[in-house]
């Protein structure tokens, strides 16, 4: 049964969310763009088009929109607030965005200028991370350029910032970058020393897919030391290669194995061991050929021809060595679309140089026509009977002229009206998907009035942001124990109820169907469920969470809490409960969750929330809201019956909040035990 739902689920969600393909998604964001209020807003809907527009000539557009209204703002608002703040950070990203810009065009002192601009500004707002990411993209531009001086200059003022904080992610694919310049100088030594470094922090943080590329990269070096004379390095090498492709084949990285099979095939042919060098390149090929990557596939037969060039097998080396041409071709036909593209960007502003003469010398007609019109008028007081027959022929023909006019503009009306029927009905059909998505997922939340028969003294404030939400609350009894699930999914909005309803259905598989009953181990079983499930290359979709499990009989309760920490009111004292600082899905840390005992006693007030109310800006100053506030909230009503505090937090909120826009999904419950 439980599959069933799920696939229905994930049905639903998919016939929802293939609205939102990218033509949908940017429709979508240019609707919203429109009716937007506030310049927040307008500015994240600008980075939204940004990042899902594919148009190198539109999205340009929209990045500088974002610089026109931080820079309007900033003139405006001196003080160090958080709206300020805000539009620092997003004027500094569309400078590093035109930077990228410079560069794909291959503007490369422009590109550098404006990726020094915006680390200027990420500097001054103290936003170390993103000053790190900057300097990364300039040593690679010094890279591409073939200046690996400067390239590892900045490579290691990158390692250093990132060491400074603390970022291990950074840390291995800086000092993997390293390497890998140092490899390209021929400094073996070097190279292998920051692969070294690369592979360790990648161990202890186990990402295996840069632990597969580190490995590759250090058999890299082993097989250029060994010079295909030195067995023993050769060997150690393919001993570095094999490592590699296991792990691939663990994680289904499928380039990778591509990759892996290639090194080994070409290290195993450096060995002499021709037959088992054929079996790895013909792997290789067939699933390079499967992807459909021409790089994969022209190392691949390059290798096969040498590998049925020595074994006789001419047929088959001839057969590779056309293949080989082919990719080869492709991929210089790739390169020169790319040199394409930039010229076409060159063409552009010629054009438009050209039209700016063109507007100059349309100018100095008008005015030599005036100069002509005004000889002619001289003339035409001594032929004034004429001038008046021609006048009158040319009103009767600009009336016909207008007459057609004004039918064309009629019917380019109607053609718009047309269109708008059509753009609305399209509109209508996606808010109706999303209502429908709506409906699945309330009904998949536990009632309100169910949890109220296991929680007679209790309150739910329940605010989306959206149609849809990625906060939830869930309930229910299992066992002879009562459980509850406070909890807030990655991102709001269609993505975030998606994400909510793939989290209750792992929640209630746990409990239902695995007999899983400690609220940590229950969180342990989702998160594995979430990783096999939709966790790709380290992406960080999960929840945080509170799981309450209530046992009446033995008057206890135990919990579980990712991220997001319960707090109790006892005796009029409020008291913040321990969590577990990492997230239920793929995260820095992975570790079991712990499960914490809690033993109630009479008048003992329990409060569950998301993070969406500290984090609303609002107020006199713009600012956010924040959890310590909030919780002197609890505590100055907790006296108050438990509806009379819902009613308090929900005013709260509204008075604070004001006419700015709600930033996430607001989730507060609170219960006596």
């Amino acid at each position: 049964m439980k599959n069933i739902i799920t696939r229905f689920i994930l049905l639903v969600f998919l016939n929802v969310l293939s609205l939102h393909s990218n033509a949908g998604i940017v429709d979508s964001l240019k609707t919203a763009l429109g009716k937007a209020d506030h310049d927040t807003t307008r500015c994240n809907i600008l980075n939204a088009l940004i990042e899902n527009e594919e148009d190198d000539k539109v999205w340009p557009l929209y990045n500088d929109k974002v610089r026109e209204i931080s820079e309007n703002n900033l003139k405006i608002i001196k003080d160090e607030s958080v709206l300020r703040l805000f539009f620092l950070k997003n004027l500094a990203g569309s400078l590093n965005n035109t930077g990228y810009l410079a560069k794909f065009r291959g503007d490369i002192p422009k590109g550098l200028e404006y990726y020094h601009k915006s680390m200027k500004i990420y500097e001054q707002i103290g936003d170390r991370e993103n000053v790190a990411n900057t300097l990364n993209n300039i040593a690679f531009v010094y890279k591409e350029q073939g200046d690996t001086t400067k390239a590892l200059a900045y490579f290691f003022k990158n390692l250093e910032l990132y060491k400074q904080l603390d970022n291990k992610s950074g840390i291995a694919y800086s000092t993997n970058n390293i390497g890998i310049t140092y490899a390209d100088l021929g400094k073996l030594s070097e190279a292998l020393k920051y692969y070294e470094m690369s592979l360790k922090v990648a161990n202890e943080l186990n990402n295996k897919k840069v632990i597969a590329y580190v490995l590759s990269n250090i058999g890299v070096v082993y097989q250029k030391q060994a010079q295909g004379a030195d067995s023993e390095l050769l060997e150690k090498a393919l001993e570095y290669f094999k490592k590699s492709l296991n792990i691939r084949e663990e994680i289904q990285d499928k380039r990778g194995m591509a990759i892996s099979l290639q090194n080994i095939s070409e290290a195993t042919m450096e060995q002499g061991n021709i037959n088992e060098a054929a079996r790895y390149a013909e792997r290789g090929l067939e699933l390079s050929t499967e992807l459909g990557y021409p790089d994969n596939i022209k190392r691949s037969s390059n290798v096969l021809s040498k590998i049925y060039t020595k074994t006789g097998n001419w047929k088959g080396a001839y057969q590779m060595q056309v293949l080989y041409q082919r990719m080869n071709d492709s991929l210089s036909n790739e390169k020169n679309r790319k040199i394409a593209i930039q010229k076409g960007f060159q063409y552009e502003y010629d054009k438009k140089v050209t039209a700016d003469s063109i507007r100059a010398l349309q100018a100095r007609k008008v005015f030599d026509a005036q100069l002509k019109q005004e000889k002619t008028q001289r003339v035409a007081l001594y032929f004034g009977i004429i001038l008046i027959g021609l006048f009158g022929a040319f009103m009767v023909n600009r009336l016909k002229v207008s007459k057609r006019q004004n039918k064309l503009i009629e019917t380019q009306k109607a053609e718009l009206q047309r269109q708008k029927e059509i753009v609305e009905g399209h509109q209508k059909e996606t808010l109706d998907s999303i209502h429908y998505a709506r409906r699945i997922q309330t009904a998949l939340i536990s009632n309100s009035d169910f949890i109220a028969q296991h929680l007679t003294d209790s309150f739910i404030y329940f605010n989306p942001k959206d149609i849809v939400s990625g906060d939830f609350y869930w309930a229910t009894e299992y066992n002879n124990k009562f459980y509850l699930a406070v909890c807030d999914s990655t991102g709001h909005g269609v993505p975030g109820a998606f994400m909510s309803l793939l989290n209750i259905g792992f929640l209630s598989e746990a409990i239902k169907e695995k007999n899983i009953q400690s609220p940590g181990k229950i969180f342990d079983y989702v998160r594995e469920r979430l990783i096999d499930t939709i966790s790709d290359g380290g992406q960080k979709d999960g929840m945080d969470g509170i799981l309450l499990c209530i046992d009446r009989k033995n008057n206890t309760v135990e919990y579980a809490a990712a991220n997001n920490e319960p707090v109790l009111i006892r005796n009029g004292q409020i008291t913040i409960l321990t969590k577990d600082k990492m997230p239920v899905g793929h995260g820095e840390i992975i570790r079991p969750f712990s499960s914490y005992l809690l033993t109630s006693l009479p008048g003992d007030i329990l409060y569950l929330y998301t993070d969406g109310f500290a984090d609303q800006f609002g107020g006199p100053k713009g600012k956010k809201y924040k959890y310590k506030q909030l919780d002197n909230l609890l505590l100055k009503n907790h006296h108050l019956p438990l509806q009379e505090q819902k009613q308090k937090v929900e005013m709260e909120f509204q008075t604070w909040k004001g006419d700015l826009e709600q930033v996430d999904d607001i989730c507060v419950i609170g219960l006596r035990i």
